[in-house]
C-alpha cells in the first residue's frame, strides 16, 4: 500500500512501473497536495488495507532485507514494534540506486560503529521502559508496525496534526490506553534514511504546535477526526 501525500515527481508512473514487474499486488491511494497532510492520507492507507498488521515505513527509507520477517518475528497481539534507522550520509545517499539495493550492497551502511549505536538506543530503551517512562520506545513513522485491529480501535491517526512532527507520538499514547505497549525492536529491524534537505514544514513553531498536541493532556484514546470522522467510541 503507497499512501502518497500529493506528490508531483512522476510518483504514479514509477508505482506503475514497478507493479507490472511485482510478484505481489500494489495499491495506491492519493490526495492532492495542500501542504503535509501526512495524518490524513495514512489514514486512507490504513482504510484500504485488509492485512491483519499494518507496517510502516516512508519513501526515504531503504529496508534492510530481513525488516518484513523480523517484524512478523516479534508480532504480538499487545504490541506495537518500533524498529531502529541510520541515517546515511549525503555521499552514501548519493551512491544509492535500484541495482545497487537489488544486490543488497546497501547492507555495508550497516556498519559495526552503526550497530553499536543501535543496541546502546535499545538498551536506553529497556531501561526507561523498567522506570515506567511511557514515551519509550519511541515509534518512528518509518518503521514501525502494530495489527490493523488496534488502529481501529483508537480510529488512526488524528487529522488535527498537520505539518511535520507529533502524529507518531499521539498514535504511541491512545494506542497505549487501549492496552497496546510498545517494544523495541532497534537493533533487529532496521532501515535506512536517505540523506534529504529538511521539508518547509520541520521547523520551529510547526514542530512546537504539534508537540503541544501530542502531549496534551486530555485526550481519549479514540479520535474524532481520524478514519472515520465525528463519531465517538
Amino acid at each position: 500500500m503507497i499512501a502518497d501525500d500529493g506528490s508531483t515527481d512522476h510518483t504514479e508512473e514509477v508505482i506503475q512501473e514497478f507493479s507490472d514487474k511485482a510478484p505481489f499486488p500494489i495499491r495506491h491511494v492519493k490526495h492532492e497536495h495542500e501542504g503535509h497532510r501526512r495524518a490524513s492520507i495514512l489514514n486512507k492507507g490504513i482504510s484500504e488495507c485488509s492485512a491483519p498488521i499494518i507496517l510502516f515505513t516512508d519513501c526515504d527509507s531503504i529496508p534492510m532485507n530481513d525488516l518484513l520477517q523480523v517484524h512478523l518475528q516479534f508480532d504480538a497481539n499487545d504490541r506495537m514494534l518500533c524498529g531502529g534507522y541510520v541515517r546515511l550520509t549525503e555521499k552514501e545517499t548519493d551512491e544509492i540506486t535500484p541495482p545497487f539495493i537489488l544486490q543488497g550492497q546497501h547492507e555495508k551502511f550497516l556498519t559495526p560503529e552503526r550497530k553499536r549505536r543501535l543496541r546502546r538506543r535499545h538498551l536506553k530503551d529497556l531501561l526507561y521502559r523498567a522506570l515506567w517512562k511511557s514515551g519509550r520506545p519511541t515509534n518512528i513513522g518509518l518503521n514501525y508496525s502494530v495489527r490493523r485491529e488496534h488502529l481501529d480501535k483508537i480510529n488512526g491517526y488524528d487529522e488535527q496534526f498537520k505539518g511535520w512532527g507529533g502524529a507518531d507520538e499521539d498514535v504511541r499514547r491512545r494506542l497505549q490506553m487501549v492496552g497496546v505497549s510498545p517494544k523495541s525492536i532497534w537493533t533487529q529491524a532496521v532501515v535506512l534514511h536517505q540523506y534529504h534537505k529538511a521539508e518547509p514544514s520541520k521547523n520551529v513553531t510547526v514542530r512546537k504546535k504539534n508537540q503541544e498536541l501530542a502531549r496534551r493532556e486530555e485526550v481519549s484514546a479514540y479520535c474524532l477526526d481520524g478514519i472515520k470522522k465525528q463519531e465517538s467510541a
